[in-house]
């Protein structure tokens, strides 16, 4: 059977993303998927370090991600309908 390959980035999925510097320069950084944090206008991802702490990126700096080890998505939204009468 064939594996389902993730749809979106997974709390607790670990990833190594490598991040452009300019002038040519890259930048690796390996860790576990936390969420998102925006700031202004701009998005970014949080990572969980392995050698500690935790690291804000800029969604625009990311050139491409690996996954390392992907959790299952889960399904956030409600399960009320939120539909009312009355």
């Amino acid at each position: 059977m064939e594996e389902k390959p993730p749809t979106k980035l997974t709390k607790g999925s670990r990833y190594r993303l490598v991040l452009a510097l300019g002038a040519g320069s890259t930048m690796e950084v390996q860790g576990e998927f936390v969420g998102y944090l925006q700031y202004g206008s701009d998005m970014a991802l949080i990572l969980r370090l392995e050698e500690g702490g935790m690291r804000v990126v800029p969604s625009r700096s990311v050139l491409y991600l690996d996954i390392l080890d992907s959790k299952e998505e889960k399904d956030e939204r409600s399960k009320e309908n939120g539909v009312y009468f009355g």
